[in-house]
Parts: structure tokens; C-alpha cells; sequence
């Protein structure tokens, strides 16, 4: 797992835009300071934005501890056909050597199936949008803690 440096971000950026209609919000003052802050993953046409909580955390109806990670978004690049998201994903994982936590739409069924099968468990919901758009808040426990 490599994370991104600074001249990456064209690359990254580049790969965000090809999904303007699932991250229309992602700003690339974010993607750059992504980058800075060392927590951007860009490896094989991957890339993966992530935070470390420093006091507890309310996602949804479920709550995380210090240390634990937030997955803020995965992306592969669509010219990139070799590119394995599932590998990329598992080493950030063993990276990371805590729960990692993540959000997702509740209709983006896709994404869910991949994060199942990649070892993570449905925890809790979240909606945005003044309650209009619902989604699903998943986990991937390494630590034996308590959620």
C-alpha cells in the first residue's frame, strides 16, 4: 500500500472526476489536503481518503472510539483494468491496525457487496440530507473493544 504524495494529485483528481455523479462533493482543496495530511492512499489506480478519530465519534447510530479510522472514500480508476480494489483494500487494512469504519448509501448495493466480501459488517445507519437520503455505516473489527 503506497500512500499519495503530492504529485499524484492530478492523477487522483483526475480519478474523482470520473465519478462526478457519486462524488459530486469532493472538492480538490480536500483531495490536496488529503494528500498533505498522509491520508490518501493512491496505489494500482486505487485511491482511498481516510481519517484517524481523535475523541469519540457519532456515525449514524453507532458510535467510534479514538483511534479508530473513517474510510471517507474509495475510487478505482476506470481506465485502470488491473486495478484491485479488494487487494488495495486489505492491505489499508492491516495498515491501519485498528477499526475501520465507513458510510455508504443504503442504494448503492454494489458498494455494499464489496465491502461484505471484503470482511466488513453492517453496524448501524446514517442519512443525510435532513433525513432524506438513508444509508448503511459498516465496520471492519481487528480490535476486540466494544463498538
Amino acid at each position: 500500500m503506497k500512500l499519495a504524495q503530492c504529485g499524484d494529485f492530478d492523477e487522483i483528481k483526475n480519478i474523482f472526476y470520473q465519478y462526478k455523479d457519486i462524488f459530486p462533493h469532493v472538492r480538490t482543496d480536500y483531495i490536496m489536503r488529503q494528500i498533505e495530511s498522509n491520508n490518501c492512499v493512491y496505489d494500482n489506480g486505487i485511491v482511498i481518503t481516510f481519517n484517524f478519530y481523535k475523541k469519540p465519534q457519532k456515525i449514524g447510530t453507532v458510535e467510534a472510539r479514538p483511534g479508530h479510522c473513517i474510510l471517507h472514500q474509495i475510487v478505482r480508476d476506470k481506465d485502470n483494468k488491473d486495478a484491485s480494489a479488494a487487494s488495495v483494500l486489505k492491505s489499508f487494512f492491516d495498515w491501519t491496525m485498528t477499526d475501520v469504519w465507513l458510510s455508504v448509501r443504503r442504494d448503492n448495493e454494489v458498494a455494499k457487496k464489496f465491502y461484505e466480501r471484503n470482511g466488513m459488517k453492517k453496524m448501524g445507519e446514517i442519512y443525510w440530507a435532513r433525513y432524506t437520503l438513508p444509508g448503511d455505516v459498516y465496520l471492519y473489527q481487528r480490535t476486540l473493544s466494544l463498538v
